[in-house]
């Protein structure tokens, strides 16, 4: 049970939402480039940063590492663990879909709570899921034999 306006600001709490995603994003993403480069892939922010975490991950050696490589570990990142470490779970429990370009989608889900809403009349701490709370990876496609014809100063 929601608490009532009155009883909110009561307790001094806000009736607008803080918003902390943006700030959970922008803590985790130094890190996720970290890992995305030692698997040989650019990744840059493409969205708002409001509702979900928009990335798109971008071949960056002649050698990148499967789309499974770098899902996986940055789920196990954000998450504290691989939860479709299985290859046959893997583009189902990923949600993984074709896009424009041949892109490649992935969606990791955080699981954080929700918003808290402070306590309700017994003492409970009032929370709502929050659904718009996750990682949406576009991986643009490699093309093995156009890498390899372009000369590079990569070792």
């Amino acid at each position: 049970m929601k608490p009532t306006k009155e009883e909110t600001l009561k307790h001094n709490i806000p009736d607008k939402p803080n918003k902390p995603k943006p700030q959970f994003y922008a803590v985790c993403f130094p890190k996720m480039q970290e890992i995305a480069k030692e698997l040989g892939y650019n990744l840059v922010i493409h969205g708002s940063l409001n509702r979900d975490f928009d990335l798109i991950a971008i071949p960056w050696s002649n050698n990148p590492y499967p789309h499974l490589e770098l899902i996986t570990s940055l789920d196990a990142f954000l998450n504290g663990t691989i939860r479709y470490p299985e290859p046959e779970m893997f583009e189902r429990g990923y949600m993984y879909s074709k896009l424009p370009g041949n892109r490649s989608s992935y969606v990791i889900n955080l699981y954080r709570g929700g918003y808290y809403y402070g306590r309700g009349n017994d003492g409970e701490r009032l929370y709502e899921p929050d659904p718009e709370f996750y990682v949406d990876i576009s991986v643009t496609p490699y093309y093995k034999e156009v890498a390899l014809s372009l000369k590079t100063d990569e070792k």
